[in-house]
């Protein structure tokens, strides 16, 4: 998480930004604004700390300076950011109020965190996301009214999709969206547990990992897994011999049936076929038709009834030493997906012309069309299908963040696609592991 403040002062020539690194080993670092300058001589201050109250509290000090030497506070939260010019705007103090509140949640007691929520409740940052998953965290961490927990949590994911479906601004600081979401739902799905609800429990925190990864959502869904859906337990197992080494899954390791997992695992022969299905979660027709409606576009037969079949599940990469998941999108994510890579792939050109001709010329496919269908967990990289009708038609290659312009392994079909897949899994072909997240030597 970063956390940033920008300062401006006519006429722009030495405007500044505060940046505040949690974590924990806080930091705070002060930059220069302006894009050409060398980066040894961008910073004006950087301090580490051995905890967040006294690093928030230098932050703070350092923004009051700035302010009383003539600095006004901007509206800017992007922290990459490097110019406020041509016309800054002043935060807004309910903004303000909101960044108050969020420097509490990480760094003050209780109590204060609660004086900060009050003081917000009348203002416009009472409807924000952030505003409402703060309160929930505290309202949790407080062990107040749990159904006032869940419904602050509640309210705050709800909140969030409504104004990303409107595409309607929120205020979030400098919190990523995607952050934010896995925050909402890691405490959600906390609360849900507290009322002994482990369906909605997993539900939440799977689609908060699955929002924004991290360690801790990655250990609390391995632990609800372990106690509440035996059937699963193998599941909650392979992400503790994956991501053990960074630490919180002890509870699980120390199981008898870990130990056993791991000489199964241990024992596995490398002719075994590596890959095996996650649970399968079959969409529905009418999820199907809604998709194809919102894509303005028809799914090729193949894909309709893997949708069916499987629905939005994961392929899961199990080779003795090696893990890896390919995620599908459910197909109500399908359009988002499509705008996405659309957007990031022209986002450098004035005219995205000229990248639809190049997808054109070089690959037979319409740029326009190219559907994201599943991703690697963890990789910036992801299967995607051409939907524009003609010779090209359901098409799959590979797309990378890295290659943005370049599709690679292109397949004539979808279960030729995973065909393809499974096949260089079993056969251990390094680039079809590569692209799966899973580097073998």
């Amino acid at each position: 998480m970063y956390l940033a403040k920008f300062f401006h002062r006519p006429p722009g020539d030495d405007d500044r930004e505060l940046l505040l690194i949690p974590g924990g080993d806080p930091m705070v670092i002060g930059i220069y604004m302006g894009e050409n300058r060398e980066p040894e001589h961008n910073e004006f201050l950087r301090e580490d700390f051995s905890g967040i109250a006294e690093a928030v509290s230098f932050f703070r000090r350092h923004a009051a300076d700035l302010a009383a030497a003539g600095y006004m506070e901007t509206a800017h939260t992007k922290y990459t950011l490097r110019n406020l010019l041509p016309d800054p705007k002043p935060k807004p103090d309910w903004q303000k109020g909101l960044d108050e509140l969020m420097l509490a949640a990480v760094s003050a007691p209780l109590k204060e965190q609660e004086r900060h929520l009050v003081a917000l409740k009348d203002t416009p940052a009472a409807g924000e996301p952030l505003y409402l998953w703060l309160a929930a965290h505290h309202s949790y961490a407080a062990d107040e009214d749990n159904d006032r927990t869940i419904r602050f949590a509640e309210s705050a994911r709800d909140t969030l999709a409504a104004r990303r479906a409107a595409d309607a601004p929120h205020y979030a600081w400098s919190i990523w969206e995607k952050d934010l979401e896995g925050r909402i739902l890691e405490v959600l799905s906390s609360a849900y547990l507290r009322a002994d609800k482990p369906e909605a429990a997993l539900e939440a925190i799977e689609q908060g990992w699955k929002a924004a990864p991290s360690q801790d959502r990655g250990v609390q869904r391995a632990l609800i897994l372990c106690e509440y859906f035996p059937e699963r337990q193998e599941e909650a197992f392979d992400a503790a011999y994956q991501y053990n080494r960074f630490g919180g899954y002890e509870e699980i390791t120390a199981l008898p049936a870990y130990a056993e997992y791991l000489e199964r695992r241990q024992k596995k022969k490398k002719s075994d076929k590596g890959w095996r299905w996650k649970a399968k979660m079959p969409a529905s027709k009418v999820e199907l038709r809604t998709a194809e409606e919102e894509l303005g576009a028809t799914l090729p037969d193949d894909y309709r009834k893997f949708l069916t079949t499987f629905g939005p599940t994961e392929l899961l990469v199990r080779l003795p030493d090696k893990s890896g998941e390919l995620c599908f999108y459910k197909p109500t994510e399908l359009t988002t997906q499509r705008d996405n890579v659309f957007n990031f792939i022209t986002m450098a050109e004035k005219d995205p012309e000229r990248a639809i001709a190049y997808f054109r010329e070089e690959y037979g496919v319409s740029l326009r069309d190219l559907v994201p269908l599943a991703e690697p967990a963890h990789e910036s990289r992801c299967l995607v299908m051409n939907l524009e009708q003609g010779e090209r038609f359901g098409w799959c290659f590979h797309w990378d963040h890295d290659g943005s312009w370049e599709l690679d392994h292109p397949t004539p079909s979808f279960d030729a696609a995973l065909k393809a897949l499974t096949d260089g899994i079993k056969k251990r072909d390094k680039a079809v592991l590569s692209f799966l997240g899973v580097y073998i030597d």
